[in-house]
Protein backbone atom coordinates (compact mmCIF):
# COMPACT_ATOMS: atom_id res chain seq x y z
CA UNK A 1 0.00 0.00 0.00
CA UNK A 2 1.38 3.75 -0.70
CA UNK A 3 1.62 5.60 1.62
CA UNK A 4 -1.42 7.91 3.38
CA UNK A 5 -1.71 11.69 3.99
CA UNK A 6 -5.25 11.91 4.66
CA UNK A 7 -5.85 10.95 8.33
CA UNK A 8 -2.51 12.00 9.44
CA UNK A 9 -2.22 14.15 12.47
CA UNK A 10 -0.79 17.44 13.66
CA UNK A 11 2.39 18.47 12.24
CA UNK A 12 4.38 21.52 13.90
CA UNK A 13 7.81 20.59 14.54
CA UNK A 14 10.10 22.08 17.24
CA UNK A 15 12.56 23.95 15.13
CA UNK A 16 15.81 24.04 17.76
CA UNK A 17 16.86 23.43 21.30
CA UNK A 18 19.39 26.36 22.94
CA UNK A 19 21.81 25.37 25.40
CA UNK A 20 21.18 25.86 28.90
CA UNK A 21 20.73 28.40 31.12
CA UNK A 22 23.26 29.52 33.61
CA UNK A 23 22.93 26.87 36.51
CA UNK A 24 20.24 24.70 34.67
CA UNK A 25 20.55 20.99 34.96
CA UNK A 26 20.44 18.73 31.62
CA UNK A 27 19.91 15.51 30.82
CA UNK A 28 19.32 14.14 26.96
CA UNK A 29 19.36 11.01 25.60
CA UNK A 30 19.66 9.18 21.72
CA UNK A 31 18.70 5.62 20.93
CA UNK A 32 19.52 5.02 17.37
CA UNK A 33 18.17 1.67 16.08
CA UNK A 34 19.09 -0.09 12.92
CA UNK A 35 17.03 -2.66 11.71
CA UNK A 36 18.51 -5.41 10.28
CA UNK A 37 14.93 -7.44 9.32
CA UNK A 38 14.42 -10.60 11.21
CA UNK A 39 13.86 -8.62 14.38
CA UNK A 40 17.72 -8.14 14.24
CA UNK A 41 19.10 -4.91 14.52
CA UNK A 42 21.78 -3.16 16.04
CA UNK A 43 21.80 -0.32 18.70
CA UNK A 44 23.64 2.73 19.62
CA UNK A 45 22.38 4.15 22.96
CA UNK A 46 23.63 7.82 24.79
CA UNK A 47 22.94 9.93 27.42
CA UNK A 48 24.60 12.74 29.09
CA UNK A 49 23.95 14.99 32.05
CA UNK A 50 25.28 18.84 31.68
CA UNK A 51 25.02 21.90 33.37
CA UNK A 52 25.06 25.25 31.80
CA UNK A 53 28.16 27.28 32.60
CA UNK A 54 26.98 30.73 30.39
CA UNK A 55 28.08 31.69 26.99
CA UNK A 56 26.20 28.65 25.32
CA UNK A 57 28.93 26.33 27.11
CA UNK A 58 28.21 23.24 29.46
CA UNK A 59 30.23 21.38 31.80
CA UNK A 60 29.91 17.47 31.59
CA UNK A 61 28.36 15.74 34.86
CA UNK A 62 27.90 12.45 33.35
CA UNK A 63 28.39 10.66 30.13
CA UNK A 64 27.13 6.93 29.40
CA UNK A 65 27.51 5.21 25.58
CA UNK A 66 25.99 1.66 25.03
CA UNK A 67 26.06 -0.54 22.18
CA UNK A 68 24.31 -3.81 21.28
CA UNK A 69 22.73 -6.10 18.92
CA UNK A 70 19.05 -7.92 19.19
CA UNK A 71 19.13 -11.04 17.07
CA UNK A 72 14.93 -11.56 17.15
CA UNK A 73 14.50 -8.81 19.31
CA UNK A 74 16.67 -10.92 21.93
CA UNK A 75 20.27 -9.29 23.51
CA UNK A 76 23.01 -11.29 21.98
CA UNK A 77 25.54 -8.17 22.63
CA UNK A 78 26.20 -5.45 24.93
CA UNK A 79 28.55 -3.40 25.90
CA UNK A 80 29.29 0.48 27.31
CA UNK A 81 31.85 3.13 27.54
CA UNK A 82 32.58 3.12 30.48
CA UNK A 83 32.92 -0.40 30.94
CA UNK A 84 29.70 -2.00 33.00
CA UNK A 85 30.38 -6.31 33.31
CA UNK A 86 26.83 -5.85 35.09
CA UNK A 87 25.38 -5.61 31.28
CA UNK A 88 25.97 -9.21 30.74
CA UNK A 89 23.36 -9.93 32.81
CA UNK A 90 21.05 -8.67 29.94
CA UNK A 91 22.22 -10.76 27.47
CA UNK A 92 19.26 -13.20 26.46
CA UNK A 93 16.73 -11.31 27.54
CA UNK A 94 13.93 -9.80 24.96
CA UNK A 95 13.99 -6.13 24.93
CA UNK A 96 10.08 -5.82 24.72
CA UNK A 97 7.32 -6.86 27.32
CA UNK A 98 8.83 -7.56 30.84
CA UNK A 99 11.98 -6.39 29.87
CA UNK A 100 11.56 -2.99 32.33
CA UNK A 101 10.64 -6.00 35.23
CA UNK A 102 14.17 -7.26 34.10
CA UNK A 103 16.00 -4.27 34.91
CA UNK A 104 14.25 -3.99 38.17
CA UNK A 105 15.40 -7.51 39.15
CA UNK A 106 18.94 -7.15 37.35
CA UNK A 107 20.23 -3.71 37.79
CA UNK A 108 18.08 -2.44 41.08
CA UNK A 109 20.35 0.25 41.99
CA UNK A 110 20.25 2.05 38.87
CA UNK A 111 16.24 1.55 38.70
CA UNK A 112 16.46 3.16 42.41
CA UNK A 113 18.92 5.95 41.28
CA UNK A 114 17.30 6.91 38.14
CA UNK A 115 20.91 6.83 36.32
CA UNK A 116 21.51 7.57 32.72
CA UNK A 117 22.24 3.63 32.25
CA UNK A 118 18.34 3.01 33.91
CA UNK A 119 16.38 5.88 31.14
CA UNK A 120 18.61 4.41 28.21
CA UNK A 121 17.28 0.57 29.15
CA UNK A 122 14.27 1.55 30.32
CA UNK A 123 13.36 3.57 27.20
CA UNK A 124 14.53 1.16 24.78
CA UNK A 125 11.65 -0.74 25.20
CA UNK A 126 9.49 1.92 23.28
CA UNK A 127 12.34 2.75 20.83
CA UNK A 128 12.34 -1.05 19.83
CA UNK A 129 8.73 -0.73 19.22
CA UNK A 130 8.66 2.36 17.22
CA UNK A 131 11.43 1.02 15.33
CA UNK A 132 8.95 -0.91 13.36
CA UNK A 133 8.07 2.22 11.40
CA UNK A 134 11.89 1.77 9.75
CA UNK A 135 10.68 -2.08 9.11
CA UNK A 136 7.47 -0.73 7.42
CA UNK A 137 9.00 2.14 5.61
CA UNK A 138 11.55 0.03 4.22
CA UNK A 139 8.33 -2.47 3.03
CA UNK A 140 6.36 0.06 1.13
CA UNK A 141 9.78 1.51 -0.81
CA UNK A 142 10.73 -1.82 -1.77
CA UNK A 143 6.92 -3.01 -2.40
CA UNK A 144 7.44 -6.02 -0.14
CA UNK A 145 4.52 -4.97 2.49
CA UNK A 146 2.62 -7.79 3.77
CA UNK A 147 -1.03 -8.25 5.00
CA UNK A 148 -1.52 -8.71 8.77
CA UNK A 149 -2.19 -12.16 10.45
CA UNK A 150 -6.13 -12.63 10.88
CA UNK A 151 -7.29 -10.70 14.21
CA UNK A 152 -4.28 -7.93 14.70
CA UNK A 153 -6.57 -5.52 14.58
CA UNK A 154 -8.76 -6.68 17.04
CA UNK A 155 -5.90 -7.17 19.46
CA UNK A 156 -4.42 -4.10 19.33
CA UNK A 157 -7.71 -2.02 18.89
CA UNK A 158 -8.57 0.30 22.46
CA UNK A 159 -4.95 -0.13 23.02
CA UNK A 160 -4.50 3.77 23.00
CA UNK A 161 -6.10 7.09 21.20
CA UNK A 162 -4.57 6.22 18.08
CA UNK A 163 -5.99 2.59 18.17
CA UNK A 164 -9.71 3.87 19.72
CA UNK A 165 -11.53 1.13 18.00
CA UNK A 166 -13.52 3.46 15.78
CA UNK A 167 -9.98 5.97 15.27
CA UNK A 168 -9.20 6.10 11.42
CA UNK A 169 -6.03 4.04 11.61
CA UNK A 170 -8.14 1.47 12.57
CA UNK A 171 -11.15 1.44 10.30
CA UNK A 172 -8.24 1.63 7.86
CA UNK A 173 -6.82 -1.58 8.59
CA UNK A 174 -9.57 -3.27 9.13
CA UNK A 175 -10.13 -2.27 5.13
CA UNK A 176 -6.86 -2.98 3.95
CA UNK A 177 -5.52 -5.61 6.72
CA UNK A 178 -2.28 -3.66 6.97
CA UNK A 179 -1.86 -1.28 9.25
CA UNK A 180 -1.41 2.38 7.55
CA UNK A 181 2.26 4.30 7.29
CA UNK A 182 2.35 7.77 6.99
CA UNK A 183 4.71 10.44 6.35
CA UNK A 184 6.05 13.11 9.07
CA UNK A 185 7.34 16.51 8.23
CA UNK A 186 11.26 17.00 7.80
CA UNK A 187 13.47 16.93 11.12
CA UNK A 188 14.50 20.67 12.00
CA UNK A 189 18.32 20.35 13.38
CA UNK A 190 17.85 20.73 17.31
CA UNK A 191 21.22 22.80 17.35
CA UNK A 192 24.85 22.24 18.44
CA UNK A 193 23.62 21.90 22.13
CA UNK A 194 22.10 18.64 20.78
CA UNK A 195 25.30 17.15 18.09
CA UNK A 196 25.70 13.56 17.89
CA UNK A 197 26.43 11.25 15.08
CA UNK A 198 23.85 11.25 12.15
CA UNK A 199 21.82 9.20 11.92
CA UNK A 200 22.19 6.46 9.14
CA UNK A 201 20.19 5.72 6.45
CA UNK A 202 17.16 3.34 7.26
CA UNK A 203 17.41 4.11 11.33
CA UNK A 204 15.30 5.38 14.05
CA UNK A 205 16.23 7.76 16.80
CA UNK A 206 14.62 8.26 19.74
CA UNK A 207 15.44 11.46 21.68
CA UNK A 208 14.58 12.80 24.81
CA UNK A 209 15.13 16.17 26.87
CA UNK A 210 14.72 17.17 30.05
CA UNK A 211 15.93 20.72 31.59
CA UNK A 212 15.81 21.30 35.83
CA UNK A 213 15.95 25.40 36.29
CA UNK A 214 16.75 27.36 38.97
CA UNK A 215 14.34 26.68 41.57
CA UNK A 216 12.25 30.09 43.07
CA UNK A 217 10.20 30.00 46.27
CA UNK A 218 10.19 26.54 46.58
CA UNK A 219 9.32 25.62 43.54
CA UNK A 220 11.51 24.40 40.65
CA UNK A 221 10.39 24.84 36.60
CA UNK A 222 11.37 21.72 34.10
CA UNK A 223 10.61 21.41 30.58
CA UNK A 224 11.30 18.07 28.83
CA UNK A 225 11.60 17.74 24.57
CA UNK A 226 10.55 13.83 23.31
CA UNK A 227 10.96 12.93 19.70
CA UNK A 228 10.90 9.75 17.47
CA UNK A 229 12.63 10.36 14.07
CA UNK A 230 13.13 7.97 11.03
CA UNK A 231 15.85 8.56 8.23
CA UNK A 232 14.87 7.54 4.99
CA UNK A 233 17.08 6.13 2.44
CA UNK A 234 17.66 9.44 0.46
CA UNK A 235 18.88 10.62 3.90
CA UNK A 236 15.87 12.82 4.89
CA UNK A 237 14.93 12.96 8.49
CA UNK A 238 10.88 12.92 9.32
CA UNK A 239 9.38 12.88 12.32
CA UNK A 240 7.09 10.33 13.82
CA UNK A 241 6.16 11.51 17.11
CA UNK A 242 7.17 14.34 19.11
CA UNK A 243 5.73 16.28 22.33
CA UNK A 244 6.86 18.91 24.62
CA UNK A 245 6.08 19.12 28.32
CA UNK A 246 6.58 22.31 30.98
CA UNK A 247 5.98 22.11 34.76
CA UNK A 248 7.00 23.10 38.06
CA UNK A 249 8.18 20.39 41.13
CA UNK A 250 7.75 21.23 44.96
CA UNK A 251 11.56 21.20 45.39
CA UNK A 252 10.53 19.99 49.65
CA UNK A 253 8.33 17.09 48.56
CA UNK A 254 9.30 16.34 44.98
CA UNK A 255 5.38 16.41 44.25
CA UNK A 256 4.28 18.05 40.45
CA UNK A 257 2.44 21.13 40.96
CA UNK A 258 1.61 21.59 37.86
CA UNK A 259 2.24 20.37 33.92
CA UNK A 260 1.73 20.94 30.34
CA UNK A 261 1.86 18.67 27.79
CA UNK A 262 2.14 20.18 24.04
CA UNK A 263 1.85 18.02 20.84
CA UNK A 264 3.75 19.07 18.36
CA UNK A 265 3.91 16.04 15.87
CA UNK A 266 2.00 12.66 16.15
CA UNK A 267 0.85 10.40 12.72
CA UNK A 268 -2.86 10.01 13.32
CA UNK A 269 -6.30 12.24 13.64
CA UNK A 270 -7.21 10.81 16.91
CA UNK A 271 -3.62 10.84 18.24
CA UNK A 272 -3.90 14.32 19.97
CA UNK A 273 -7.11 13.32 22.39
CA UNK A 274 -4.55 11.90 24.91
CA UNK A 275 -3.14 15.14 25.68
CA UNK A 276 -5.43 15.46 28.57
CA UNK A 277 -4.60 12.55 30.11
CA UNK A 278 -0.69 14.60 31.36
CA UNK A 279 -2.63 16.58 34.32
CA UNK A 280 -3.56 13.22 35.69
CA UNK A 281 0.60 13.16 36.44
CA UNK A 282 -0.27 16.93 39.08
CA UNK A 283 -0.06 16.30 42.82
CA UNK A 284 2.64 12.71 41.97
CA UNK A 285 5.82 12.66 43.25
CA UNK A 286 8.48 11.98 40.98
CA UNK A 287 9.46 8.68 42.49
CA UNK A 288 6.12 7.11 42.00
CA UNK A 289 5.76 8.83 38.39
CA UNK A 290 7.44 5.78 36.42
CA UNK A 291 5.75 2.74 38.31
CA UNK A 292 2.16 5.07 38.88
CA UNK A 293 2.60 5.76 34.68
CA UNK A 294 2.61 2.00 33.48
CA UNK A 295 -0.36 0.94 36.12
CA UNK A 296 -2.78 3.60 35.84
CA UNK A 297 -2.41 4.99 32.16
CA UNK A 298 -3.82 2.89 30.04
CA UNK A 299 -6.72 2.45 27.27
CA UNK A 300 -8.16 5.12 24.84
CA UNK A 301 -7.14 8.23 26.97
CA UNK A 302 -3.37 7.59 26.89
CA UNK A 303 -0.73 7.77 24.32
CA UNK A 304 1.80 5.51 24.77
CA UNK A 305 4.60 7.73 23.97
CA UNK A 306 3.36 10.51 25.80
CA UNK A 307 2.99 7.77 28.91
CA UNK A 308 6.50 7.17 27.94
CA UNK A 309 7.48 11.06 27.94
CA UNK A 310 6.08 11.70 31.12
CA UNK A 311 7.31 8.60 32.84
CA UNK A 312 10.90 9.95 31.77
CA UNK A 313 9.96 13.38 33.79
CA UNK A 314 10.82 11.22 37.07
CA UNK A 315 14.82 11.74 36.47
CA UNK A 316 14.39 15.08 37.98
CA UNK A 317 15.07 12.87 40.86
CA UNK A 318 18.35 12.40 39.61
CA UNK A 319 18.91 15.93 39.01
CA UNK A 320 17.97 17.22 41.69
CA UNK A 321 20.99 15.04 43.17
CA UNK A 322 23.26 16.60 41.06
CA UNK A 323 22.31 19.74 41.78
CA UNK A 324 22.51 19.53 46.01
CA UNK A 325 25.78 17.47 45.28
CA UNK A 326 27.21 20.67 43.41
CA UNK A 327 26.12 22.92 45.94
CA UNK A 328 28.03 20.63 48.26
CA UNK A 329 31.27 21.03 47.07
CA UNK A 330 31.06 24.79 46.81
Amino acid sequence: MPFVSDIVGPQHPVQTSPPPAVGTLRRTSTIDTHPAGDGNSDVDLRASDVVGSGSDAVDLLGRITVRAHLDNRVIADISAVPHDDRLNRLVGHRVGPGFRSTLAELLPEDVERATLLHLLLDDWVGAALVSGYAVQHTAIELGTEQKLPPGTVDRMAGICAGFAPDASLVAYARRNDIIPTGRGPVAPPLGPAHAVEPLRANGMRRYRRLDLHAADAGLAQFDAHFRDSHMDSDGIETIVHEYTVAGSVDTSTRIITSVRADVRVLPWQECPGAIASADRVRGMTLGELRGRIRGEFVGTSTCTHLNDTLRAIGDLDALFEARASRLDDV
